[in-house]
């Protein structure tokens, strides 16, 4: 009998703003969303993705958007997301992860639920794949 044994990929960094080490600008208060890069299961045959959502916003006044939408090929993707989470913001830092899966590809989108905080982000995701042993 085969034993199934799932196999992760090297976690990959999306984007990060400044506060987080990186060059992308802070996701501002403007209602409009900031896209991560394709992460495509397709190619590897992977199975899923697990994202990580670090944030932390100006103040405590607007919640983060974290919307994520499918694609078929990795350019054209749906106008419509398949999750959307509602993260709460105090002004603290925040972490939340989440599991994506059944999709040849995806990107994630954020954005404000206002217009008065700016957030600062860090988005990873680790692929893995099943496997027989």
């Amino acid at each position: 009998m085969a034993t199934i044994i799932k196999t992760w990929a090297a976690a990959v960094e999306l984007a990060k703003t400044d506060a987080y080490g990186g060059a992308v600008a802070d996701l501002a208060a403007d209602q409009k969303y900031d896209y991560t890069g394709d992460v495509d299961l397709e190619t590897a045959g992977q199975q899923g993705a697990h994202v990580t959502i670090a944030y932390r916003g100006s103040n405590a006044l607007d919640d983060l958007i974290i919307d994520v939408f499918a694609s078929l090929d990795g350019s054209t993707y749906d106008t419509e997301p398949f999750e959307r989470l509602r993260l709460m913001n105090d002004g603290s830092p925040r972490q939340r992860s989440i599991v994506v899966k059944d999709v040849a590809h995806f990107r994630i989108g954020l954005k404000t639920t206002g217009t008065n905080t700016t957030f600062d982000y860090s988005i990873t995701h680790q692929r893995w794949i099943l496997t027989n042993a």
